[in-house]
């Protein structure tokens, strides 16, 4: 009698738990980023309307759903302007990530602007559609023959201006 009490209870508890409605939770740990292509030694060409205007070097390229990643890259940016106050903006960097308009720059990154300014920085940004350069840590270089050291580094190829916090500025008299 005992058995046969405990056996319906179990058949009535399995017929509950049936028809419970079961959420299934994707934590943030169950989603894996997965590359979608890979490139070993890409060399990646943008074209305008009249020339070649930015050119992308790296030892490998990693293309994700909403993002892309290249390694040990150079980025060669031509200036297309009429009036060309410079030529090209070089960028250097160990790791570059691509989210639309916005590529950051991350470990070793070196920015130079023809023979007059080379700077020298942890991080960078760069907006490609409005050609603007910025970052929120310190950076150090060089403009012409004289040496820049600061922080909060905002720099705007449309405008040629360059404006910055707790900037450390050495002019060299010689020259």
């Amino acid at each position: 009698m005992g058995v046969k009490i405990f056996v319906n209870a179990l058949l009535v508890l399995a017929i509950g738990v049936y028809f419970i409605p079961v959420e299934n939770k994707k934590t943030r740990e169950d989603i894996k980023d997965i590359p979608l292509v890979v490139f070993e030694n890409p060399k990646m060409y943008t074209l305008s309307e009249n020339t070649l205007s930015r050119v992308v070097n790296a030892s490998h390229a990693v293309k994700y759903q909403n993002r892309d990643e290249m390694f040990n890259a150079n980025i060669i940016i031509k200036n297309e302007k009429v009036k060309k106050d410079f030529l090209v903006d070089k960028i250097k960097s160990d790791l570059i990530i691509s989210h639309g308009d916005i590529l950051t720059f991350k470990g070793n990154v070196n920015y130079q602007r023809d023979y007059f300014i080379n700077l020298d920085t942890s991080k960078l940004y760069y907006n490609t559609k409005d050609k603007i350069a910025y970052n929120d840590v310190a950076y150090k270089g060089n403009y012409y023959k004289s040496t820049v050291d600061g922080t909060d580094l905002y720099l705007d190829s449309v405008n040629s201006s360059m404006k910055s916090k707790n900037v450390h500025f050495e002019i060299d008299m010689k020259n």
